[in-house]
């Protein structure tokens, strides 16, 4: 165990699995190609660990599909990607209930607002139009490394010294940064819940 400031650092693992409601953006203006979410699974591992304190760090790796259908006049689309991840987040402890500094006997329920980024690339993906189905890898607009920047809220419950279960929800909008024309735009909203096991 390493100290931290005010007392020892709380270091742990963590499971994560939800879904993933997903939207893209283009920017041809002519003609009007509109988007509509759809959902799809996420998957997360990481390994979180205290910060002065009250606060918290975790480094990981995601597996999501990142899904959307489109609209152009009277053509249909439907894209249907997978993407590999790596995150960090800081989690900053805004709230605490039934605090067991206080309340020996008491469930601790924390609430934290989360700030972080999300490195990824694409693993699988397609695009159908109308009936014919086109494969994504290697396409210029969704090749290379996407990079979004993370904004959510996190509320743990403290079941046990040794399990806690939580519940997140996060806002993602993802850049392609190796695209140099840059057409497509991905927003997420994973909701996950969560196991974490104390080392």
């Amino acid at each position: 165990m390493l100290l931290s400031i005010n007392g020892y650092t709380q270091e742990g693992i963590v499971f994560e699995f939800g879904q993933n409601t997903s939207n893209y953006s283009h920017k041809t203006e002519v003609p009007p190609l509109d988007f509509y979410s759809q959902t799809g699974q996420e998957l997360r591992v990481s390994y979180i660990r205290s910060l002065l304190s009250d606060h918290e760090i975790s480094f990981g790796l995601s597996f999501f599909e990142a899904n959307s259908k489109g609209k152009v006049i009277t053509t249909n689309l439907d894209y249907q990607t997978k993407f590999l991840g790596a995150f960090v987040k800081t989690h900053f402890n805004f709230l605490t209930l039934f605090n067991r500094r206080f309340c020996t006997s008491c469930t601790k329920i924390n609430f934290f607002a989360t700030v972080g980024a999300q490195t990824s690339i694409l693993s699988q993906g397609t695009q159908k139009i109308n009936e014919q189905v086109i494969d994504l890898s290697g396409k210029e607009d969704f090749k290379g490394l996407w990079v979004a920047p993370m904004l959510g809220i996190k509320s743990r419950f403290d079941a046990s010294d040794l399990i806690s279960l939580f519940i997140s929800y996060e806002f993602m909008p993802m850049f392609n940064v190796t695209d140099n024309e840059e057409d497509f735009k991905i927003r997420q909203n994973p909701l996950t819940l969560g196991i974490r096991l104390w080392l």
